[in-house]
């Protein structure tokens, strides 16, 4: 149509098109290689600039403030060319890279030049807007909260004030140490609060929660343990975390500690109190409720909401430091992952969409046909008579992922998604007198002994519950079976303190079998630097 433009970037060049009724005006003004900026955020112009000025120009901007910016070459109107496609053919140099404390000033302050030389003043405590993490893309950036799931750059991050006088958050509410974005730095480059107090800690711009220390450091990978209630996962957890901890240094000299040891308190009392307990009242593990201890009241979307707690740890080895990462675990209450939980209030399991491994706990006991088939188990558990909703459970965790990533129902993810059939301790004789064959030998994952594993328990499953084997293969592409123990024997009935009747391990007979295999093969496969494996058959 008449006065449409395009821009097409290919071969080595930028091409602008047109339809122009004065062709000739048109690239006379083109001949002069002179440009405009527009900024798309504080929607103005800027220009028209020379090809060496445009250079010195952009020289300024971080990289996330270039992505505000649109390149219009003179004799354009509508189309233009996003700086990161211009930067090699126009020489365009890189962006600078500030400091993290800074970035953030940076990023608010460099899309209008003429600021850089003026801060803005920092906002008081009543004039801070409620509103302020909405205005941050919660969809795309360099960092994934690990508390409500959204994105963020390194400049949109939050600093946490410390002096007393600026309590109260205008979305955290009353007792909460204001969230800021600094615009004032001391020497050392750490960013001042309202009141001149140099502040390290860093918030999430969306849910305004504290990050763990060094979080903009390192990588992290977010691993979702997902089970129906009652089906064992805070006992997994804790052993899971007990077992990496010697396992990974051992096998890999891959140290395994805690990223914020003041947030996995909780976790850190539960694995104690399992391991360290000298009577199963004292072992046994309270269910993880809704409203419980796990579970924080945070701002997401513009409602207040409860999020699970993320339980971090660090990962590194001595010899390669900057390969290092770390893991993000949560102890989700299994009715998060029913179908009727899933709502804009109650979020709490959507870290699955943005998991590097997916966990699906199944607790062969919830099961009717499994139960028929185990004569002689003298499991307590196995009196008890509950609905069993597993594969439902796995059903809404596919509708879940699909919704959230955008996909077609009949697309998979390529997500590692481990199927782990717990308590295998009282099911073991129905996959043969055959042991299952080693993880880890001579320093490296085996994953042709996982794989050769996993056929034997997918072949079993196939028998017994073959709607879990066809529910997992329809979430993703990439789906391996594992038996877990993590007590590694039955558990013993008792009395609480209260006279009511419990069923928790006996701590004495605790005998964990294969619970790190699951969380090896994922790791072979997020960190293969890392975790030296050999290749699946």
């Amino acid at each position: 149509m008449p006065g449409e433009e395009h821009t097409v970037k290919g071969g080595g060049q930028l091409l602008a098109f047109k339809y122009s009724p004065q062709p000739g005006t048109w690239m006379s003004l083109g001949n002069d290689n002179s440009w405009f900026v527009y900024n798309s955020e504080q929607h103005d112009w800027n220009g028209p600039f020379g090809p060496e000025f445009l250079k010195t120009w952009l020289a300024q901007f971080s990289a996330n403030a270039r992505k505000r910016l649109v390149l219009i070459p003179n004799g354009m109107e509508q189309m233009g060319f996003y700086v990161h496609d211009a930067m090699e053919i126009l020489k365009i140099p890189p962006p600078m890279t500030p400091p993290a404390e800074k970035s953030a000033w940076y990023d608010r302050y460099s899309s209008a030049p003429d600021s850089l030389a003026e801060p803005a003043p920092v906002q008081s405590r009543s004039s801070a807007p409620a509103a302020e993490a909405a205005e941050v893309n919660s969809e795309y950036g360099e960092f994934t909260c690990p508390i409500c799931w959204f994105k963020f750059d390194r400049g949109d991050a939050m600093n946490i004030a410390i002096h007393s006088s600026l309590r109260g958050d205008p979305m955290l509410g009353d007792e909460a140490m204001q969230r800021f974005h600094a615009t004032r730095f001391n020497d050392r480059g750490q960013a001042l609060d309202a009141m001149g107090l140099a502040t390290s800690d860093l918030a999430c711009p969306h849910c305004r929660r504290k990050l763990p220390p060094g979080f903009l450091d390192l990588p992290h990978h977010i691993f979702s343990i997902v089970g129906a209630p009652s089906s064992g996962k805070s006992y997994y957890l804790s052993v899971l975390i007990k077992i990496l901890q010697s396992t990974l240094f051992q096998n890999f000299g891959i140290t395994f500690r805690d990223a914020d040891p003041s947030e996995n308190v909780i976790l850190t009392q539960m694995k104690t109190q399992l391991f360290s307990s000298s009577s199963p009242e004292d072992a046994f593990l309270a269910k993880t409720d809704l409203e419980g201890a796990l579970y924080e009241t945070l701002p997401r979307q513009g409602r207040k909401v409860r999020l699970p707690k993320p339980f971090i740890f660090k990962l590194s080895h001595p010899s390669t430091p900057d390969n290092g990462f770390s893991m993000v675990f949560y102890d989700n209450a299994g009715e998060h992952f029913e179908p009727t939980r899933n709502s804009a209030d109650s979020p709490g399991a959507q870290h699955i969409a943005v998991a590097s491994g997916i966990f699906f706990l199944f607790d062969p006991l919830h099961n009717t046909e499994f139960r028929a088939m185990m004569k002689g188990v003298t499991d307590p558990q196995i009196k008890t008579h509950r609905i069993d909703q597993q594969d439902v459970i796995l059903a809404e965790t596919e509708v879940r992922i699909k919704s959230l990533l955008g996909l077609d129902s009949r697309q998979r993810v390529s997500t590692p998604l481990a199927v782990m059939v717990g308590k295998y301790d009282t099911w073991s004789s129905l996959l043969g007198d055959e042991p299952l064959l080693p993880v880890i030998q001579d320093g490296t994952v085996r994953l042709d002994n996982i794989r050769a594993n996993s056929t034997r328990v997918r072949t079993l499953m196939v028998r017994i519950c073959p709607s879990i084997v066809a529910n997992a293969e329809a979430i993703s592409s990439n789906v391996c079976y594992f038996a877990v123990s993590p007590l590694g024997s039955s558990p013993v009935e008792f009395l609480d303190r209260d006279g009511t009747p419990r069923i928790g391990p006996d701590p004495k007979q605790l005998n964990p079998r294969h619970v790190e295999a699951p969380t090896l093969w994922v790791l072979a496969q997020a960190t293969p630097e890392m975790i030296p494996s050999t290749p699946a058959n």
